[in-house]
C-alpha cells in the first residue's frame, strides 16, 4: 500500500509540474500584455501630534506623524511629508497623477504653524532672517495633497518620486486640517524610451528594495539584457604618467590586492579613453548615437554634449558599466584647473545655486555662483546633465531653459570614489594608507569614534556644532567607545593642538566634524598643520565644514582633504568633505549638511551599508525627496569622497568571529508553487520547487555585526552578492532539475563560511 501511494503521489507530482510550468509562462505574458495602464497607492496615517514651544516670546507650534519626516523649506509651513518611490512598468511613462481622499477634518484652530528658517554657510559669517507673518498671510494654502518630485533611472529602471501631504495649513485662519487616507493614482502612457538593463541579480534586487511596487520589476523582463562579460567589479582611472609609478606601492599593487580579494579590477588610462573615437559624442558610447544604451531620443536629437576630456571619461565608465559589470569607480587623478598637469580628471561643476539660498562670499557681498566640483557626474550615468547647452550642468527643472525637467541624474549606476593624486609619491601614500587600513584585524582603536564640534555663532540652538552632532551618536552601535571634543561642554574652546595630540596619540577610527572650514582649514588646523601627524592607524573623517573638500583649488593650492589623505604618510585614510560651502540653520538643527551626516551614519550602522562609496550616495539619495528645498540639491553635489569607494568602515575587531548560516526557505522535503510551501512530501529529500523561489537566510555572526556581505552561488558559480540583512535572492531563472545552492557569508576581517542546500526546480524564469 505505502509503494502504491508513493507511486500516485509521484503521478500527482508530474501532472502538476506539467500543468503549472505551462501556466506560469502563461501568466507572465498575460502580465506583458496586460498594459498596465496606472498604478494605485492607499494609504492611511496615523494620527498627528501637535506640539506648543516658544521662541523669542512668541508661541509656535510643530506637528508630526509618525514614521514620517518633515518638509523643511525656506518660509513654508513645516508639515509632514510621505514619500514614495514608485516604479514605473516598462514600456510606460507618467501621464497624469490623480488623488482620491475621504475629506479632511480640522484638528485644531489658532495654530501658529513654525516656518522653514534660512540656511547659513559654516564660515565665519552670518545674518539673522526674520520671518514675518505678515509678509506671508498672502500665501494660503503651501502644498497640495501631492508633489512630484521627478523621474529619475537607476541601472535602466525609471523611478518616480511623488510626496504626499496629508497635513493642510491654512496661515490666514490657522487651521490644521488632517487627511487620515489619502489613495494615489499613477495613471501612465505608452512611452519609446530607450531602456537598457544589464540583467545582473544584483540590480534587480537593488531596485526592488528601493521601491514601493517591487512585484511591477516584472514588467521589465523583455528589456533584460544578456551580460556577456559580467568579469569586472572595480575600474581605476588614472594617466600614463601616474600608472607607469616606480615605487612599489602603485596603482597595480592597489589593483592587485582588489584581484586578491576576488574583487576584478582593472585599470584604464585617461590617454587611452581620449586617444579613442567609441567615446567621442559622436562615436559609440556618444550621448547623441541611438545605438548607445543611454541614449534619450527626446533629448539627444535635438542637442548635443560637450564633447570634452570629462564626457568622454564618463562614456567609457558606461561602456564599463553596461559591457563589463563594473560596480566600483576609483578616479585617480587630481582635478586642479590652473594646473594642465595636475588636472588628471577634470571635474565637473555642476549648478545648484537654487532661488532663495543666500549664500554670499567672504566679504558677504553678491551671491556665490561657482559651480560645485561634483563627482555624481561620473557615477550617475543617465541623461547629460546639460540639456539647455548653457554654461551651467545639473540645474533643477525651473533653472532649466529648454524642458521642464531636471538636468541632474540623482541616481547612481556606480560607485565613486576619488584618489586626488597628481605625483607618484601621493599615489605611494594612498594606496598604502588604504591598503594598511584594509589589511588591520583586531586593533583597539577600531573601536573609537570621536566627535568634533565648534562653536558656530548661529542662533539659538544651532550656535554649537555638538548639538548637530549629537544627533548623530544615536545611530552608533554599542560595541563603539564615542568620545567627543565639543566648544560647548569646555570652559575655553579647543585648539588645533588639542586635535593634533588626540590624533597622534589616541588615534580615533572615525571623526565626525562640524565646524568653520576653508579650503585649506579643517578643525582648527591649516594645511601645514597637517605635517605634525604621526599617526600610524588611520582614521575616517566626515565634516560639514566649508570649501575643505574644494579639489578644483580655486584658492591656488591643495585642499585639506588632500592634505589628510594623499599628501603624506599619515592622517586619514579616506575623508568626506564639501566643495563649497557646508550649510547650518538658524535656530534649528534642520539643515542640509546635517541631514547627509545622519544618512551617512544611518546606511553604515542601520542599513549594514560599510562600503564608505555605497554609504556616500545612499546618504544623497536618502533625501531626493526633497532635493529641491532649500540647500539639499547644493549638498548633494558638493559632498564628494576622497577615498576608496568599495574600501569598509570595519567593527572593532574581536579575537574569533563565529558564523552562522542557516537557509530558512526552502525547507527540505516540502513542495513549492511560485515561492509559496504547499505541503510536505516525506519520501523526497529535497525541496520540489516550481516556478520562482526567494532564497531566504538567517546569518549572523558572534559577536553581532561583523558580516560584511553574503554571496549566493548557484552550482558552484556565484550569482548574487547581498550586503544588506536580510540576506536572500529571488532564484528567477530558467532552471530544470537538480541544483545546488550555496551561501557564502563573509566577515569584514576576511572570515568566511558557507552552507548549502540541493534542491528540485521547475521554472521557465521570469
Amino acid at each position: 500500500m505505502k509503494n502504491i501511494n508513493k507511486i500516485i503521489s509521484t503521478f500527482i507530482i508530474i501532472f502538476i509540474i506539467s500543468s503549472i510550468t505551462f501556466n506560469v509562462s502563461s501568466n507572465q505574458d498575460n502580465i506583458i500584455q496586460k498594459n498596465l495602464d496606472s498604478i494605485k497607492f492607499s494609504i492611511s496615517f496615523s494620527n498627528p501630534s501637535i506640539e506648543k514651544f516658544q521662541k523669542d516670546n512668541v508661541i509656535f507650534h510643530k506637528v508630526k506623524i509618525d514614521g514620517l519626516s518633515n518638509t523643511y523649506d525656506l518660509n513654508k509651513p513645516i508639515i509632514p511629508v510621505k514619500s514614495l518611490k514608485i516604479l514605473i512598468p516598462y514600456g510606460k511613462v507618467l501621464d497624469k497623477i490623480e488623488v482620491n481622499d475621504e475629506g479632511g477634518k480640522l484638528i485644531k484652530s489658532g495654530i501658529n504653524l513654525e516656518f522653514g528658517q534660512k540656511l547659513i554657510p559654516i564660515n565665519t559669517g552670518f545674518s539673522k532672517n526674520e520671518i514675518i507673518r505678515e509678509e506671508l498671510i498672502e500665501q494660503s494654502n503651501y502644498y497640495d495633497l501631492y508633489s512630484i518630485v521627478g523621474q529619475y533611472k537607476i541601472r535602466g529602471f525609471k523611478i518616480l518620486y511623488v510626496n504626499l501631504y496629508p497635513i493642510q495649513f491654512d496661515i490666514k485662519s490657522g487651521n490644521l486640517v488632517f487627511f487620515e487616507n489619502i489613495e494615489l493614482n499613477i495613471k501612465l502612457k505608452k512611452s519609446d524610451d530607450n531602456i537598457f538593463i544589464r540583467g545582473v541579480q544584483r540590480d534587480i534586487e537593488l531596485v526592488k528594495k528601493l521601491v514601493d511596487n517591487p512585484d511591477d520589476i516584472i514588467t521589465y523582463q523583455n528589456a533584460f539584457e544578456t551580460l556577456l562579460n559580467d568579469e569586472l567589479d572595480y575600474l581605476i582611472i588614472t594617466n600614463n604618467r601616474l600608472l607607469n609609478s616606480n615605487l612599489s606601492n602603485n596603482f597595480q599593487f592597489f589593483a592587485q590586492s582588489k584581484i586578491n580579494r576576488e574583487i576584478h579590477t582593472e585599470i584604464i588610462t585617461v590617454e587611452e579613453i581620449i586617444n579613442n573615437p567609441e567615446y567621442y559624442v559622436n562615436g559609440t558610447w556618444g550621448d547623441n548615437n541611438p545605438n548607445n544604451p543611454f541614449y534619450q531620443s527626446e533629448i539627444t536629437q535635438k542637442y548635443e554634449l560637450f564633447n570634452d576630456t570629462q564626457a568622454k571619461i564618463r562614456n567609457f565608465i558606461r561602456y564599463a558599466y553596461s559591457d563589463l559589470g563594473v560596480d566600483y569607480v576609483l578616479l585617480g587623478g587630481d582635478a586642479d584647473i590652473d594646473n594642465e598637469l595636475e588636472n588628471i580628471i577634470p571635474s565637473r561643476g555642476l549648478f545648484a545655486n537654487e532661488s532663495g539660498l543666500p549664500l554670499y562670499n567672504s566679504f558677504n557681498v553678491g551671491e556665490e555662483e561657482d559651480d560645485i566640483p561634483s563627482d555624481i557626474y561620473y557615477s550617475n550615468l543617465d541623461g547629460n546633465f546639460n540639456y539647455d547647452l548653457d554654461e551651467h550642468f545639473g540645474e533643477c527643472a525651473d533653472r532649466n531653459n529648454l524642458t521642464t525637467i531636471d538636468e541632474a541624474d540623482l541616481l547612481a549606476e556606480v560607485y565613486i570614489g576619488r584618489a586626488c593624486v597628481d605625483n607618484e609619491q601621493e599615489v605611494s601614500n594612498f594606496v598604502m594608507k588604504t591598503l594598511n587600513y584594509q589589511n588591520l584585524e583586531n586593533d583597539p582603536y577600531l573601536s573609537k569614534i570621536l566627535f568634533v564640534g565648534e562653536y558656530l555663532g548661529f542662533p539659538g540652538v544651532s550656535a554649537y556644532g555638538g548639538n548637530y552632532k549629537d544627533l548623530i551618536i544615536p545611530t552608533i552601535p554599542n560595541n563603539y567607545n564615542i568620545e567627543t571634543l565639543y566648544d560647548r561642554e569646555l570652559s575655553t574652546n579647543w585648539d588645533k593642538n588639542d586635535i593634533i595630540d588626540i590624533i597622534n596619540v589616541a588615534t580615533p577610527h572615525i571623526i565626525n566634524h562640524d565646524g568653520h572650514s576653508y579650503y585649506g582649514y579643517n578643525m582648527r588646523m591649516s594645511n601645514s598643520d597637517i605635517d605634525r601627524f604621526v599617526n600610524t592607524n588611520y582614521f575616517f573623517a566626515y565634516s560639514h565644514g566649508c570649501m575643505a573638500g574644494g579639489f578644483d583649488n580655486p584658492g591656488g593650492y591643495d585642499c585639506i582633504a588632500e592634505y589628510f589623505t594623499v599628501e603624506n604618510i599619515y592622517g586619514a585614510f579616506a575623508v568626506i568633505m564639501n566643495a563649497r560651502y557646508g550649510l547650518g540653520s538658524e535656530d534649528s538643527l534642520n539643515s542640509p549638511s546635517q541631514y547627509l551626516d545622519e544618512s551617512f551614519f544611518k546606511a553604515l550602522f542601520i542599513e549594514n551599508i560599510k562600503q564608505i562609496g555605497r554609504a556616500n550616495h545612499y546618504s544623497k539619495e536618502d533625501h531626493i525627496w526633497h532635493i529641491d528645498e532649500n540647500g539639499v540639491r547644493w549638498v548633494y553635489y558638493e559632498t564628494n569622497l576622497f577615498g576608496d569607494p568599495e574600501i569598509s568602515i570595519k567593527n572593532p575587531d574581536p579575537s574569533e568571529i563565529d558564523i552562522i548560516i542557516n537557509i530558512t526557505h526552502p525547507e527540505t522535503k516540502y513542495l513549492y508553487l511560485f515561492d509559496n510551501k504547499i505541503c510536505p512530501i516525506p519520501f523526497l529529500k529535497n525541496p520540489l520547487i516550481v516556478g520562482d523561489i526567494t532564497i531566504q537566510t538567517e546569518i549572523n555572526s558572534i559577536p553581532e555585526g561583523q558580516i560584511y556581505y553574503v554571496d549566493f552561488h548557484l552550482d558552484n558559480k556565484s550569482i548574487y552578492r547581498d550586503t544588506i540583512y536580510p540576506y536572500e535572492w529571488e532564484l528567477n531563472m530558467k532552471l530544470f532539475g537538480r541544483h545546488r545552492i550555496t551561501v557564502f557569508a563573509y566577515t569584514l576581517n576576511g572570515e568566511k563560511d558557507n552552507n548549502n542546500l540541493d534542491i528540485i526546480i521547475f521554472n521557465n524564469g521570469i
